[in-house]
């Protein structure tokens, strides 16, 4: 878990430098040289009574600390916050070179597209999809500090959506592992959720998932989080640049001369380009939101269970806002989640839907992925998704949710009218189907409330 500053009262302890034999450590101003080991770093910050450490931009208790991500955490102290020289070498400025190397990387992977951006772009999925569609817009295509918010979302997205697929298999476990980074993500305040470590929380639970022994459900993952452990891979220092200029953006807003701007901006691009090339294997996946699950059963008849589902990838319908964005689809027998977004295997959602009885289960990223039309009183056409912002814990116990669309509120930057969030409370008269997901949500995080610090 990682904090914007140290508790009150507590040492400033700074990890400066990080080599293959010691770590280099500067506690109140002083430095000193330890090993570099994980026992090492504890026995220190025992020695000095202290519990968080910094290294580069964040803060970390070390009892978040663990083999799994020691040195990813610590090699950032030493890592440069620019773009790896094969990515400088070749700088890319416009909205063509995504879409060509995003098509070219979705052709390696034996998928069929066609040569539109927004075909190529819906193969990533709603979640990270919608910003590569804001980038694609003639305001997206503007060279200034909101093309550069669009593309920094754009990456954000994909980490959090990762870290989505790798979070709910853990909290589908019978006895799901007790870990601090998991908790401090439940349990984040919901205005943290812009610069929470999701890069730590990824590496972290991919861990957790491999010490416990299920199959990955997406078995890419696990090869990016090999890659991205890597202190000397690109992926790392890509990873890192990207994260750096994003949380730059919203500490401090944009380069203020505008040549700085400019370069930032090419930079972004090849960086984001790369970092989604290695998430290709995404478009082996479909998201779907199940509405509801009716159940037609008549005498002689078999039993029936008729899925209400929407997928979750491209533009709905424009011309008809009346029209139904929802198909159906009857299994005899056998049913899946209700209420919920469902991460399918396969390229094709009905192909999915009709294959989870044969042993292939659908994951369901719910609740930390919902559907709020399924929530509402009032009749939608369409899917509306919200992603799980964190726990207010300290005045109304709710937990929030904001929309996928929302745009990052840089610095700088007055509120955004068009950016939607609402709580999950315990009673919710205005949506009382909301008081289910709060009783879901209260039964699935309560193993995680006492790792909470």
């Amino acid at each position: 878990m990682h904090n914007e500053t140290h508790a009150a009262g507590e040492r400033h302890i700074v990890i400066q430098g990080v080599s293959d034999s010691s770590i280099t450590v500067n506690v109140d101003g002083n430095t000193q040289v330890i090993q570099n080991e994980l026992a090492r770093l504890r026995e220190l910050m025992e020695s000095l009574q202290a519990k968080s450490f910094q290294t580069a931009e964040k803060i970390y208790n070390i009892g978040s600390i663990g083999e799994a991500n020691f040195s990813f955490v610590l090699g950032q102290a030493q890592s440069e916050r620019s773009l790896p020289p094969q990515l400088q070498d070749s700088l890319c400025s416009d909205q063509a070179a995504l879409v060509g190397s995003l098509k070219e990387e979705l052709l390696a992977q034996q998928v069929q597209v066609r040569n539109s951006a927004n075909d190529i772009f819906q193969y990533y999925g709603w979640i990270i999809e919608t910003f590569l569609q804001k980038m694609n817009t003639p305001a997206g295509k503007e060279r200034n500090v909101r093309r550069l918010s669009f593309m920094s979302e754009a990456y954000h997205s994909g980490l959090r959506y990762l870290c989505y697929i790798q979070v709910a298999q853990l909290l589908q476990l019978g006895d799901p592992p007790k870990d601090e980074t998991l908790s401090a993500f439940l349990f984040m305040p919901p205005e943290g959720d812009h610069t929470f470590d999701y890069l730590n929380l990824l590496v972290v639970t991919t861990a957790l998932l491999e010490s416990t022994g299920p199959p990955p459900y997406v078995e890419g993952i696990a090869a990016f989080v090999r890659d991205l452990k890597d202190t000397k891979s690109d992926l790392y220092r890509t990873a890192l640049f990207l994260e750096h200029h994003r949380l730059e953006l919203i500490k401090k807003g944009a380069a203020t001369e505008r040549d700085a701007l400019e370069s930032l901006l090419d930079e972004y691009l090849t960086a984001l380009i790369y970092w989604l090339r290695q998430l290709s294997f995404l478009a082996h996946y479909r998201l779907v939101s199940i509405k509801n699950i009716n159940l037609e059963y008549r005498l002689g008849t078999a039993r029936n269970f008729v899925h209400l589902y929407g997928e979750l990838h491209g533009v709905y319908n424009q011309e008809d806002p009346n029209e139904e964005d929802y198909a159906q689809l009857a299994r005899e027998n056998e049913f899946t989640y209700n209420k919920s977004v469902l991460l399918l295997k396969g390229a094709d959602a009905q192909a999915g839907l009709r294959g989870f009885g044969g042993g292939t289960a659908p994951l369901s990223l719910s609740p930390l992925v919902i559907d709020q039309s399924v929530f509402t009183e009032r009749p939608t056409q369409t899917p509306e998704i919200y992603c799980y912002q964190g726990y207010d814990g300290a005045t109304s116990r709710s937990y929030h949710y904001v929309h996928h669309r929302n745009e990052l509120p840089y610095a700088g930057l007055d509120k955004i009218a068009s950016n939607k969030a609402f709580p999950v409370r315990s009673q919710n008269n205005k949506q009382p189907r909301l008081n289910d997901l709060y009783r879901q949500l209260e039964q699935l995080f309560a193993p995680f409330k006492k790792q909470v610090r």
